[in-house]
C-alpha cells in the first residue's frame, strides 16, 4: 500500500462517522439497558463520582456522567455548530450577501415557526395532563448529522439540496441555542457574563496577535466562557459559541463540512476535535437516550405531540415558507425546485440529537414536568424515522436521486 493511501481503518471510521454509527449505538445500548436494567442505568449516568460544588454549581450534587456529557463534551459540538454558521458568512459562504442569505433565513424560519405552531396546536387540542406546554423549544431541533445522511441518500451527494439543508441544520441549531440560553434561563445573574466579554477580548487579542494554533483559545477563553455562562445560568455547553466567531478564520468559505485543506484556526479547531465529537456522540446517546419503551409511553400523548410537531412542523413549515419566498422574488439554488422543499422539509423533522438535549434542559431547568421526561424525549427519538418517511415523500413527488459526479 503507498503510503499517501488512506489505511482500511481510517476508511473505516470515516465511514462509521459519516454513518453517525458511535451515536446510533450509544442510543441502542442506552434503550437496551434501560429497558433491561432501568435502576442500573439510573444509577450509572446519574452517580456523583465527585463532589465539586464549584462545577455543578449545587453544593449537594456532585458530577455524574451525565453532567460531563451534556455539560461538558457538548461544548465541542455546538462549538463545531458555531464554526460552521460563522464560515457561512464568509465570502463564499452560504449567508455572505443578503441575496445568497434570504432563501435559506426564510426557510429556517418555517422550520422554527411550523413545529411551535404545530405544538400549541396539537396541545390545545389533545390537552396532555401535566401540561407541557414548556416543551414548545424541543421540535424546532434539527440533527445535522442524520439530516445530512438521508438528504444524501435522497437527493445524491452533489444535489444543491444538501448544502441547503445543512445550511438549514445548523442555523436551526444555532436558533436552539438562543432558544436555551433565553428561554430555558430561569434565574440570571448577569455580573457573570463579564467573564464571556473578556473571553471575547481575549480572543480577539490574541487574534490580532498573529496567535494561530487553537489551543490557547480553547485553554484560555473557553474555560472563562464556561464559567461565566454556568454561573449566569445559561446552560454552559454554549461556552464555545461567543469563542468561535473571534478566532482567525480563512478569507472564504469551502462549504459546510469541506474537506477542504485550509490551516486557518478555525479548521484546525474542526479537523482536531471533529473526530472526538463523532465519537464521542456515542456517550451522549449513552447519558441521554435511556426511556422506557412501554405501550404506554409509546401511545402517550406527550410523545406524539413532539414526533407531530418535528415531522409536520418542519415539513409544512420549510415548504410554505419556501413558497412564500418564492412570492417574494426569492430565488431557490440553482437546480433545485419547490417539491423538493416538502422532501427537504420531512429530512428536517429528524430532530434526534438537539431535541434530546433540549428535552434534557427543559427539564433540568423545571419548564417541564419529570413525570412526561421518558414520553418527550421518545418522541425526539422517533422523529429518527422523519429521514425514511421522507424517502417515500420524495419517490412520491418524482425526486431522483442526483448522480452528478
Amino acid at each position: 500500500m503507498h503510503a499517501e493511501s488512506p489505511s482500511a481503518i481510517k476508511k473505516a471510521f470515516g465511514t462509521l462517522s459519516e454513518l453517525a454509527a458511535f451515536l446510533l449505538a450509544g442510543t441502542f445500548l442506552a434503550l437496551i439497558w434501560a429497558n433491561v436494567d432501568h435502576a442500573g442505568y439510573e444509577t450509572f449516568i446519574e452517580h456523583s463520582w465527585f463532589q465539586s460544588a464549584f462545577l455543578s454549581h449545587q453544593p449537594d450534587h456532585g458530577v455524574s456522567f451525565h453532567f460531563l456529557v451534556n455539560d461538558i463534551f457538548m461544548v465541542l459540538f455546538f462549538g463545531i455548530a458555531m464554526k460552521e454558521v460563522s464560515e457561512s458568512f464568509l465570502p463564499g459562504g452560504a449567508l455572505s450577501s443578503v441575496r445568497k442569505a434570504a432563501m435559506p433565513a426564510l426557510a429556517t424560519a418555517g422550520g422554527v415557526l411550523g413545529p411551535i405552531a404545530v405544538f400549541f396546536i396539537l396541545r390545545m387540542v389533545l390537552n396532555p395532563q401535566p401540561d407541557i406546554v414548556g416543551g414548545w423549544a424541543i421540535p424546532t431541533a434539527t440533527d445535522i448529522a442524520y439530516c445530512w445522511l438521508f438528504a444524501r441518500f435522497i437527493f445524491g451527494a452533489g444535489h444543491p439540496a444538501v448544502t441547503f439543508l445543512l445550511v438549514l441544520a445548523v442555523l436551526d441549531d444555532l436558533i436552539g441555542m438562543l432558544i436555551i440560553a433565553v428561554f430555558y434561563t430561569s434565574e440570571i445573574h448577569p455580573m457573570w457574563l463579564g467573564l464571556v466579554v473578556l473571553a471575547i477580548v481575549i480572543c480577539e487579542v490574541m487574534r490580532r496577535m498573529g496567535v494561530k494554533n487553537f489551543w490557547p483559545y480553547m485553554l484560555i477563553a473557553m474555560p472563562l466562557s464556561w464559567v461565566g455562562l454556568h454561573y449566569t445560568g445559561v446552560h454552559a455547553a454554549l461556552a464555545l459559541v461567543p469563542v468561535i466567531p473571534f478566532m482567525p478564520h480563512a478569507e472564504r468559505d469551502a462549504g459546510i463540512f469541506a474537506d477542504d485543506d485550509h490551516t486557518d484556526t478555525m479548521n484546525m479547531f474542526e479537523h482536531f476535535f471533529k473526530p472526538i465529537v463523532d465519537v464521542g456522540l456515542f456517550t451522549f446517546g449513552l447519558a441521554n437516550a435511556g426511556v422506557l419503551l412501554s405501550v404506554e409511553a409509546i401511545t402517550a400523548t406527550p410523545t406524539w405531540i413532539i414526533f407531530l410537531s418535528l415531522f409536520l412542523g418542519k415539513t409544512i413549515g420549510i415548504f410554505l415558507f419556501c413558497v412564500l419566498g418564492k412570492a417574494f422574488g426569492l430565488s431557490l439554488p440553482e437546480g433545485m425546485n419547490i417539491k423538493q422543499t416538502v422532501a427537504m422539509g420531512a429530512v428536517a423533522g429528524i430532530g434526534f440529537t438537539v431535541a434530546l438535549f433540549v428535552t434534557t434542559v427543559a427539564i433540568q431547568k423545571g419548564v417541564v414536568p419529570i413525570e412526561v421526561a421518558g414520553d418527550l424525549k421518545l418522541g425526539a427519538l422517533l422523529s429518527f424515522f422523519s429521514g425514511f418517511i421522507a424517502f417515500f415523500i420524495a419517490k412520491a413527488v418524482g425526486i431522483k436521486k442526483w448522480e452528478a459526479a
